[in-house]
């Protein structure tokens, strides 16, 4: 839920997509290969565990590994030629450089739209947001490189990263269900529950419990927390805030690009959830049979997802004559033209792109 609907790494190329249905179908497209990601992540592990304990010898060396963060490199040295050893460094920097762009831009991105434009500098120019973001990541490039050596003291650096990550994922997973599942808090008991959840989660990390388990406790603090500043007139406020807030009422035409909804979606994310349930069971129970008919069905799931278009060319669209016949519909038809700006009423000088009526 975190890294798929509120991770800014995702959602920003979400948000970047030309309709829509094309976020969608990419975001069908990249959880269809999530599925199968065990394949290249447990994989390696599995096999460096079995070596281990075969005692299996190359070039009349054991194959060891003192940490579970040197499987992975201790198996390819051990399979791979050594000549190819570079050019697979040169594959895996890169791809570590990558994520690592993508999450700088992310950070950025957050920084200078959420934080310096709102907190910092209101009447912030464009250039001005640009040129703070792009300070903010060149600090945190900078500091990643003297924060980097101190992993090499922890005993797992994945179980490391995915307990810091519960500190931060956590408050904003609380705030988008409670968001999603819910229209009457608002702002200010989203701050609460915000707050609540950081200090939670991070008091908890020294408790002698599982980061799991923390978190689980953390959420539900986290929800309790604005349901508090929600429903509770005395809390509000105390705050300052009014003793009830309104229900968010979504607003309407204000789109830039087409909003249609892909069609095969739902049945798309009934198909993934299906092959998860078939995987989680295949991997339980052991049987071989199940495993390849997980592979089938996902390969068909696959070829389905890519093959349906998510728009109908122009070219191809019909509407009916005044006859009861159909017309094709071409590119050059006039479309009417609607100004998104003037759709919304809530942007400051939206009144005076057309001529409005002021008449009572």
């Amino acid at each position: 839920l975190y890294y798929w609907s509120t991770n800014q790494v995702i959602v920003q190329r979400v948000l970047a997509a030309k309709s829509l249905a094309e976020g969608q179908k990419g975001v069908m497209f990249a959880a269809s290969m999530k599925v199968v990601g065990f394949t290249f992540l447990c994989l390696p592990g599995i096999i460096g565990i079995l070596l281990v304990k075969k005692q299996v010898a190359f070039d009349g060396k054991l194959f060891t590994v003192q940490r579970s963060d040197e499987v992975y490199p201790e198996l390819v040295k051990a399979v791979m030629p050594n000549w190819s050893l570079g050019f697979f460094a040169a594959v895996l920097i890169g791809s570590v450089l990558s994520t690592f762009n993508s999450a700088l831009n992310s950070a950025s991105t957050i920084f200078g739209l959420e934080i310096y434009k709102i907190y910092i500098n209101k009447d912030a120019s464009d250039q001005k947001i640009v040129r703070m973001s792009t300070i903010f990541g060149a600090t945190m490039t900078v500091a990643s490189f003297f924060i980097a050596p101190q992993l090499a003291k922890v005993e797992s650096i994945f179980s490391f990263l995915q307990q810091m990550n519960t500190i931060i994922s956590l408050p904003i997973v609380g705030i988008f269900f409670v968001g999603i599942a819910t229209t009457l808090p608002d702002a200010f008991a989203a701050k609460v529950g915000f707050v609540v959840g950081v200090v939670a989660c991070g008091a908890g990390q020294a408790l002698p419990l599982h980061y799991l388990h923390v978190y689980f406790i953390a959420f539900l603090l986290a929800a309790g927390a604005i349901a508090l500043a929600t429903y509770v007139p005395v809390v509000r406020r105390c705050f300052g805030q009014v003793a009830r807030p309104s229900p968010y009422v979504a607003r309407q035409g204000g789109a830039m690009v087409d909003m249609t909804a892909w069609r095969p979606v739902y049945y798309l994310v009934a198909g993934l959830l299906s092959l998860l349930a078939l995987l989680m069971v295949a991997l339980q129970t052991g049987v071989i049979g199940l495993f390849y008919a997980f592979w089938v069905l996902w390969i068909v799931l696959v070829i389905f997802l890519i093959s349906w278009r998510t728009s109908v060319p122009a070219s191809e669209e019909t509407t009916q004559d005044s006859c009861g016949g159909t017309k094709e519909t071409g590119e050059n038809e006039d479309k009417p033209t609607t100004n998104p700006v003037e759709m919304d009423a809530t942007v400051v000088g939206a009144e005076f792109n057309g001529v409005t009526d002021v008449s009572v």
